[in-house]
């Protein structure tokens, strides 16, 4: 994504969008982490655990989680929405359209 300006222009790369999404996701209490997927579905760069798709000003985020065991799921997966679309918002001045949330793994909390 790229913004110009009156010195020149800005760019920000999809992957530290996905970072932006990752750090944000993982804040949320009963997140254990981003679903990395089989090692042959991992691209050589960037986070599999999240895509991001930027057309205009608009960005689409799929983050992929693991969650623990005995939370609420759809409570994490909604606070999660909340809390990558105020950061991605916040950090970037993208309008976050739609973040979308998939949980691929439960597991206990280690403690």
């Amino acid at each position: 994504m790229a913004r110009r300006t009156d010195l020149g222009s800005v760019q920000i790369r999809n992957e530290v969008v996905s970072t932006i999404a990752s750090l944000a996701a993982r804040e949320v209490e009963g997140v254990i982490g981003i679903w990395q997927g089989p090692i042959w579905m991992r691209p050589f760069s960037g986070n599999p655990g999240v895509q991001v798709e930027i057309q205009d000003q608009e960005v689409r985020l799929w983050v992929n989680l693991v969650v623990e065991y005995g939370v609420n799921l759809p409570n994490v997966a909604g606070q999660v929405q909340d809390r990558v679309r105020e950061m991605v918002e916040q950090m970037t001045q993208l309008d976050a359209a739609e973040v979308h949330v998939g949980i691929h793994e439960v597991k206990p909390r280690r403690s």
